[in-house]
């Protein structure tokens, strides 16, 4: 004769069989579950990858509607889809300059000049991300398109959201008024250098 307790403890049949209903409730299609009113979850879609369209060059304003040429080249350090980087783009273009993000950077102040020539470029940004996560900080430098040298710089700490958060925010009322007497300065008439050097303006490897 059975004890009480074995009125709760399932048979070797029974347990057989809620493992093979639970594998065909498994199976079975969303619209099933839903048909049968009991609420189903979907799997987590895997994450989208950031927009990275900002690293194409858009076709350039007229003349007389862009403020100037900008070289936005790649930071050290940013993470792998470059959001630091991919904020100062942004930022730049809303304010009506003409952005190209697919130029490798250079060594010296004369390979700037140089390509600054060739390219007509008013100004040519470079920065570089250090640390990780409420430690990280990204300093960001302007240097002038005729001369080289730098003019300006700004820099942001905190983690990698923050920080283009702040630059969308910030880095043009930080470098703004540099850029603005950069590109007064470019429109000058200028001189090529005597000797003129041999340049790679290509592309960077990531386009």
């Amino acid at each position: 004769m059975k004890g009480p307790a074995s009125w709760f403890l399932p048979s070797a049949n029974g347990f057989g069989f809620i493992v093979l209903a639970a594998a065909i409730w498994g199976a079975l299609p969303a619209a099933a579950h839903a048909a049968w009113g009991v609420p189903y979850l979907a799997p987590p879609r895997p994450a989208q990858p950031p927009d990275q369209s900002w690293l194409q060059d858009p076709p350039e304003r007229s003349s007389g509607r862009s403020r100037g040429t900008i070289a936005v080249v790649a930071f050290r350090g940013d993470d792998v889809y470059e959001p630091v980087r991919a904020a100062v783009v942004q930022t730049l273009r809303r304010r009506g300059f003409n952005v190209t993000a697919r130029l490798r950077p250079v060594d010296s102040a004369r390979e700037l000049r140089e390509m600054s020539y060739e390219m007509h470029l008013t100004a040519y940004v470079e920065g570089e991300v250090k640390g990780e996560g409420p430690k990280q900080t990204a300093r960001i430098r302007l240097r002038s398109g005729v001369t080289g040298q730098p003019i300006s710089s700004a820099t942001f700490s905190g983690p990698t959201k923050k920080i283009a958060g702040e630059v969308d925010r910030t880095f043009w009322t930080r470098v703004g008024p540099a850029m603005t007497r950069a590109c007064t300065h470019a429109t000058r008439p200028r001189q090529r250098e005597r000797e003129p050097m041999r340049i790679d303006a290509s592309l960077s490897p990531d386009s």
